[in-house]
């Protein structure tokens, strides 16, 4: 396996050189960049497209493709969770422009995928990934969304019926820094490392950014794995809803109430409690009774508006 990443002009290709070191200290795969030379050689219309070119540029079967502006946080093996016949990704948070883009090309919301991490090979997707270049160069209904790869990908990688194996969000936390839960649950990759600043992976390579990390929510993998693809019954009085706890960690749709669209195990107080989350904090929290049933015991933060 090789890790790949694309740098290009003058603030990426930094960037992208101290998110590969990064990534090769944690989990020790080679990385290489593809940078300003490669796009010049490429004739492609936009750096980003270098995506769908990955197996052009190595010899591996395998390729773990990442954005410049990922940060790895924590070890984590990747070539454990590589498929040889599956795309490897975590899915999308269920933003406007993401859901819209699903329903439009038809494709199931809890499978649309954000293109900042894959694991890829070379036998299963080295075509699909020539397939979405024509298609972002040729498809005229295409010409109205997304520009750059990640709608063209998902659209394709859903008209092939290609196999997607999703990993939970600790691999590819979106919007990372923007809430206090990202930096308290141990994440193996963060999608940059605030919102809304650019340059703060920048500052935290170099030692001038300390992000207020404080992982003390240890995940329960055992009892998270008894849970996925699980539906729950939960009672309130006369009152019942079903709430289905997806293999990525993700909830429905629906969702819970109060926008909870996550779900994980966590131990507290030496007991496991399952968490459903927003994209930001915890909506209810429950702990194990008898047998196989979760007592809700508290609302730990105020639901998202």
């Amino acid at each position: 396996m090789i890790g790949i990443t694309i740098g290009t002009g003058e603030y990426y290709s930094r960037l992208a050189k101290l998110a590969a070191r990064a990534l090769e200290e944690k989990i020790g795969v080679k990385t290489i960049i593809l940078g300003d030379e490669h796009f010049t050689a490429s004739g492609l219309p936009a750096p980003h497209h270098l995506k769908l070119r990955l197996f052009d540029f190595v010899d591996d079967e395998f390729v773990l493709y990442f954005d410049a502006d990922m940060v790895c946080l924590n070890p984590w093996k990747p070539e454990r969770l590589a498929r040889k016949d599956a795309l490897v990704a975590v899915a999308e948070s269920a933003r406007p422009l993401h859901v819209r883009t699903a329903r439009d090309w038809r494709i199931p919301l809890n499978e649309y995928f954000n293109a900042g991490l894959l694991i890829l090979n070379r036998k299963c997707h080295q075509d699909w990934l020539r397939e979405t270049e024509r298609f972002v160069q040729t498809d005229q209904k295409f010409a109205e969304y997304d520009p750059y790869d990640q709608a063209a990908l998902n659209i394709t990688r859903h008209r092939r019926g290609l196999k997607l194996e999703l990993l939970d969000r600790r691999y590819n936390w979106i919007g990372f820094g923007g809430s206090r839960l990202s930096c308290e649950v141990p994440v193996f990759m963060a999608h940059g490392l605030h919102p809304e600043n650019k340059f703060v992976n920048i500052d935290f390579f170099e030692g001038r950014y300390k992000p207020p990390f404080n992982w003390h929510i240890k995940i329960d993998e055992d009892s998270m794995n008894k849970l996925k693809n699980r539906t729950l019954r939960l009672k309130t009085g006369d009152e019942e809803m079903r709430i289905h706890l997806n293999a990525d960690g993700t909830i429905g749709p629906p969702y819970f109430p109060g926008f909870a669209q996550y779900w994980f195990v966590h131990e507290r107080a030496g007991d496991p409690a399952l968490a459903f989350c927003s994209e930001a904090q915890i909506v209810q929290e429950f702990k194990l009774a008898k047998g196989e049933h979760w007592q809700s015991v508290q609302r730990l933060e105020p639901a998202a508006a």
